[in-house]
């Protein structure tokens, strides 16, 4: 029996001559991907105008467990984004956001805390007047929470490193695997509290902007392997600076 289903779309790839593969990030069932027909004429333009990275989608899923691909039938747009895909440095943001979480939700099942998340967090970013340069570090140090690997920032003390492994801070010689540094530790600390109410108060520097993209992703890319061959980041880095 049909269901409707709301998803956000995090890649979309061609097939074949005749279909493409998308895959989303639905908020019944979890990441799914989907076998779309490409088409031809004015319809088929306005079909892949709702299917580019990030829209916020909503279709009739008639589910089959034992399917790779489900199909994608008519598609309705649940979200009008007016400038993510307009604005350059916004859509820049929506590669970079649209591979990470395409490499990050590899086999998600449902989570609804961490949809809503990410439509709220893509609203914000489309409907900001302000600079965009640092949405993405808030962005990435709240999904540490939702991905199971947020640091325990409580366990700081000066001379402590931090351990990857445990996402800890321990000393030295009670750390088995990669490790940051004591003096930059405490860095680590104060990234951990960062979201969006509070960044704004940070007055960070380009070089800082470029060390904690780099030490969030070094971080994901230790607990989910997927991530260690990301292409956005550097691209973005240039950009924002």
């Amino acid at each position: 029996m049909p269901e409707k289903i709301s998803g956000i779309i995090l890649n979309v790839r061609k097939y074949n001559d005749k279909n493409s593969i998308v895959t989303m990030f639905t908020r019944s069932r979890g990441r799914l991907s989907f076998i779309s027909p490409i088409g031809s004429g004015k319809l088929s333009n306005v079909r892949r105008a709702k299917l580019q990275p990030l829209s916020v989608i909503s279709t009739d899923l008639n589910f089959k467990p034992s399917a790779e691909l489900q199909r994608l039938g008519s598609v309705a747009s649940e979200e009008i984004w007016t400038d993510l895909y307009f604005n350059p440095y916004k859509r820049l943001l929506t590669i970079f956001i649209s591979e990470f979480l395409y490499r990050l939700l590899n086999a998600s099942m449902p989570d609804t805390l961490l949809y809503d998340f990410l439509v709220d967090s893509f609203r914000l970013l489309d409907r900001s007047k302000d600079s965009i340069a640092d949405f993405h570090i808030p962005f990435l140090v709240s999904l540490l929470s939702f991905s199971g690997i947020q640091p325990n920032v409580e366990g700081y003390s000066p001379g402590k490193v931090f351990d990857f492994s445990s996402g800890s801070f321990l000393f030295p010689e009670a750390s088995n695997g990669p490790f940051i540094n004591a003096k930059d530790s405490q860095f680590v600390a104060l990234v951990a509290r960062i979201n969006f109410s509070n960044i704004k108060r940070l007055r960070l520097t380009n070089v800082n902007r470029r060390e904690i993209l780099y030490g969030l992703l070094n971080y994901f890319s230790f607990h989910f392997p997927g991530l260690a061959s990301l292409k956005s980041p550097e691209i973005l880095r240039q950009l924002l600076e």
